[in-house]
């Protein structure tokens, strides 16, 4: 499901060829449309996703085969290169999409196809309940952050391809329809594969966290070379991820500042806050972003779906009624999320129907943008 969501973020952002910003600027207003595109920005940028990227590289690539190497150094050779990659903005595409990103697909599909046709063991069921296992996993989709990626990265491709030289409008909006599609074929591919790689392993491997498991899996399956598969395929996966995200802030930034915020500082810039707060260490940034997730992610939705389906003129009011629900039972989830006890906040997202399945913000949202259909209709006549 998530997704089907992030094809529809691209498809949203090919339809009038704008970002994020400017889509949730034309529902919220232009400078909140800036704020929510930002906070989005800095949280699948320089906040949280590059620092936890370069731990996990750290974590995942290094300390299993140099243990003594201290994550400093990890992070240090990481951004430098991470900075290198990104700061000629017109040989990004070219550094990840010839040398980095094939390298990735060789990797994910040594270990996929040989999992598929080799199984490790029979699949084994979820210890999750069966009534909330959809809700289980859309919500752990979050963390994926694809949707939010979709639209961001959007945004970034239609900047690379002005560059490219592709400037017509309905040149570029086929190509990014191209790119969406190939992304979320190949997304739902290896999500896929991944899910019968877990499920196989799972009864082999029953106490195995989240982080551990890829590793037995590939050591299982290609024996200790397996090790070395799974560090050269985190280290790709997790550095084609930061290079691609710095470009992309360093360009965002730079659109809504109207220039204000050049594109090189930017990227240093994400590079020296990546560096710094991935000293904090992988687990601690997860559950740092999650209240953020939490809070963006319903509304983000609705802009999405919002800006596909509808004229978003036409339905203004009705959008907006649906995003400030959206975003109030977000804020409940994440500040549950967060760690703090609010009760009339966790009375109110239980007493809502779909609850139990994780879904508290459906049925007010729902009922928003009826609220804000009716209004709609009420204020033009």
């Amino acid at each position: 499901m998530n997704t089907i969501i992030a094809f529809l973020g691209y498809l949203a952002i090919a339809k009038d060829r704008v970002g994020i910003a400017h889509m949730a600027g034309e529902i919220l207003s232009p400078f909140w449309g800036k704020v929510f595109g930002a906070i989005l920005m800095l949280v699948v940028g320089p906040v949280f996703i590059l620092p936890r990227v370069a731990s996990a590289t750290h974590e995942m690539s290094i300390l299993p085969f140099f243990p003594n190497v201290p994550i400093a150094a990890t992070l240090a050779v990481f951004f430098v290169l991470n900075a290198y990659v990104c700061l000629n903005r017109t040989a990004v595409v070219d550094r990840l999409g010839k040398i980095l990103s094939p390298g990735l697909v060789v990797f994910i599909a040594a270990i996929a196809l040989k999992g598929i046709f080799f199984p490790i063991a029979d699949p084994v069921a979820s210890k999750t309940t069966t009534q909330a296992a959809f809700g289980v996993g859309f919500n752990f989709g979050y963390n994926t952050m694809n949707a939010i990626a979709a639209v961001l990265m959007g945004g970034w491709i239609l900047n690379v391809f002005t560059l490219q030289g592709i400037t017509d409008q309905e040149a570029q909006k086929k190509n990014l329809v191209r790119v969406g599609f190939l992304t979320v074929v190949l997304l739902g591919v290896t999500q896929m594969s991944l899910t019968w790689l877990g499920a196989s392993a799972g009864g082999v491997y029953p106490e195995a966290t989240l982080g551990d498991l890829p590793l037995k899996v590939t050591t299982h399956l290609y024996g200790t070379i397996g090790m070395a598969i799974f560090a050269a395929l985190m280290a790709l996966a997790c550095f084609t991820t930061s290079a691609g995200l710095t470009a992309a802030a360093g360009t965002f930034f730079e659109q809504i500042t109207d220039g204000a915020v050049k594109y090189k500082p930017m990227v240093i810039a994400s590079s020296i806050c990546g560096f710094a707060l991935g000293m904090v260490g992988l687990s601690k940034i997860v559950g740092y972003t999650v209240p953020f997730l939490s809070l963006l992610y319903p509304a983000l939705i609705v802009i999405i779906l919002g800006t596909f389906f509808l004229d978003v003129r036409k339905y203004h009011a009705m959008l907006l009624g649906g995003v400030f629900m959206a975003l109030l039972f977000g804020l409940f989830d994440a500040v549950k999320e967060a760690g703090f006890t609010v009760p009339w906040m966790q009375q109110a997202a239980a007493a809502m129907p779909l609850s139990g399945q994780g879904f508290p913000w459906i049925v007010p949202t729902l009922a928003g943008l009826a609220a804000g259909f009716l209004l709609g209709r009420m204020g033009n006549k």
